[in-house]
């Protein structure tokens, strides 16, 4: 198959997984995140890489947030949101840190590709983004185990962030001024 057609059939996959999103979950994460006064954010692996990505762009939307296990992330109090990002949602450091959120007095916001595991049990809200469904007309991911969950909840936590840009009245241009300028 070429480079093209490749292409091609991830993006028809990740719409196909994005088009099975839950709205009222969407909407219940959504919402969460306006509510809440700090938001931080784990994953492990490459789930770990797209909660980053979403905290830096929650930042530059002045959203207080923080990507746990860093030298510079606060303790976790009462009325904060965790984001725990886990495709399996059964990697044991972040069913750990989202059990500890909760004995912190946190929420848990579970980001999965499948509802019924521990990380699923354990969340306040949830939200499914079913990455290892079938896509299009029955025919299973052409990518590495896990890909599809990562490239959907990534495009799916900038759709977030679209919407609560224009929900807190930000404009981009305004955003792009918390874009790292030291590089």
């Amino acid at each position: 198959m070429e480079i093209r057609q490749t292409a091609k059939a991830i993006i028809d996959e990740v719409s196909c997984v994005l088009s099975l999103t839950d709205t009222a979950q969407a909407l219940a994460f959504t919402d969460a995140l306006l509510a809440v006064p700090r938001v931080f954010v784990f994953g492990e692996g490459r789930s770990g890489l797209v909660a980053r990505a979403f905290a830096m762009r929650l930042m530059q939307m002045e959203v207080e947030a923080y990507v746990v296990g860093e030298t510079t992330t606060p303790a976790m109090e009462k009325g904060d949101l965790l984001v725990a990002v886990s495709g399996s949602g059964q990697t044991p450091s972040t069913i750990l840190f989202a059990e500890n959120a909760k004995k912190a007095g946190g929420r848990v916001a579970a980001v999965v590709a499948d509802a019924h595991t521990k990380l699923g049990e354990v969340a306040d809200i949830l939200l499914v983004i079913p990455g290892k469904a079938k896509t299009g007309v029955g025919v299973n991911s052409i990518q590495m185990p896990g890909s599809l969950f990562e490239q959907a909840a990534f495009v799916f936590f900038d759709a977030v962030i679209a919407v609560l840009a224009q929900k807190r009245g930000r404009s981009y241009q305004d955003m792009f001024k918390k874009h790292a300028n030291l590089e």
